[in-house]
């Protein structure tokens, strides 16, 4: 089962990073052990990427994101033409968690 965090938990948590602080640190301040954040960043792509070091909230991540949600799609075997459509779509929609 993957665990889905909150938008809250996410956000406290890549601004913890960004500050600095351990990940390990991070987390436990949450409540979170560090299986719970890998399991949660296979889900949430700004958690991904705020583990690999970077802010997710940069502009030339949108980049990265578009391009990593077609290679995805592609590798579920939707064609290029519809996985470029569902690719657009994504990046124009908001993207909402349950809390």
């Amino acid at each position: 089962m993957t665990t889905q965090f909150t938008d809250s938990q996410v956000n406290r948590l890549i601004t913890a990073l960004r500050h600095g602080q351990g990940l390990d640190v991070a987390a436990a301040e949450l409540g979170l052990e560090l299986r719970e954040v890998w399991a949660g960043a296979r889900t949430d792509t700004r958690l991904t990427i705020a583990l690999a070091g970077r802010d997710p909230d940069a502009a030339e991540e949108k980049t990265r994101i578009a391009h990593a949600s077609f290679l995805r799609l592609l590798a579920l075997g939707v064609t290029p033409t519809r996985a470029e459509l569902i690719a657009l779509f994504i990046s124009t929609v908001p993207q909402t968690r349950a809390a």
